[in-house]
């Protein structure tokens, strides 16, 4: 059941107007990036994020003693370097789309934002506009230490600094070296899903063991079949098909969770997608 923006609760223990917890889910979509030591490689780079532990969180922070409410995350974004100053390197974040499940759907978190690094004292900030549930938000991170090494990406950020009633997101994202291609996978079957979630189509890699039949298709929530994207025959390189979000007869697939179906002789994967409206 779709569930809209509930009115603001009274200020909470450190003085910040909050919304109910379940709605709060719903509204705190932030997405804070970690850089690392090291300038960046590139000019552009695409991301999925590590669920887990990728998740958001709800509840109260710092000294405050409450019960924290938390939902995995799923999503995607790009990180675009527009320049340097002798201290940061500053980057945009483009096309940041993610979802929670909210019972049998899913809720959308999209947006961009600025990401900033000092790679010589180990420093990062981020800036991120959503529209969640149509409204927008704006979220900061704050100045805070890097975790881990560029480009990987870790950290946490919330709605109002760490409040004691307060929504932080934990993002753990992990570089792709090409959207939807990676260069060397260790394992067969479905590699990639990009964007995912998505709104008007998107693109799944995969890798084959040898030259065989392989059959890649969409199903619902429920197994039942949407869209058979491939059926024939395919060489054991990386191969990619793209879906364009609707079923075999034409018609716009609804919103909601699907499974992208790999099958090739010897083996079975499967891809979890989200489609936004």
């Amino acid at each position: 059941m779709d569930v809209g923006p509930a009115p603001l609760l009274p200020r909470g223990c450190r003085g910040h107007l909050m919304r109910p917890i379940s709605v709060m889910l719903a509204v705190a979509g932030l997405l804070c990036l970690a850089g690392g030591a090291q300038a960046a490689p590139a000019d552009s780079l695409s991301y999925a994020l590590t669920t887990p532990p990728s998740q958001l969180e709800s509840g109260c922070q710092g000294p405050c003693d409450c019960a924290v409410q938390a939902v995995p995350t799923y999503g995607s974004f790009d990180l675009i370097r527009t320049g340097a100053d002798g201290v940061y390197t500053y980057y945009e974040i483009h096309r940041y789309i993610a979802s929670f499940n909210n019972g049998p759907g899913a809720v959308s978190l999209i947006g961009t934002g600025t990401y900033k690094i000092d790679s010589s004292a180990g420093m990062q900030e981020m800036t991120l506009d959503l529209e969640v549930w149509g409204e927008p938000e704006h979220f900061a991170s704050g100045l805070v230490p890097v975790t881990v090494p560029f480009p990987e990406l870790r950290a946490e950020c919330a709605v109002h600094g760490f409040a004691c009633l307060d929504s932080v997101i934990v993002v753990d994202a992990q570089p792709l070296e090409q959207v939807g291609v990676p260069s060397s996978p260790t394992v067969f079957g479905i590699q990639t899903a990009w964007p995912n979630p998505f709104q008007k189509g998107m693109n799944i890699g995969f890798a084959l063991p040898q030259t065989g039949r392989v059959d890649l298709r969409i199903v619902d929530a429920a197994g039942r079949a949407v869209r058979m994207l491939l059926s024939g025959a395919s060489s054991a390189a990386l191969r990619s098909a793209s879906w364009d979000g609707r079923t075999d007869e034409g018609r716009v697939a609804p919103p909601g969770v699907y499974w992208a179906v790999l099958r090739w002789s010897g083996g079975e994967d499967r891809r979890r997608l989200v489609k936004l409206d």
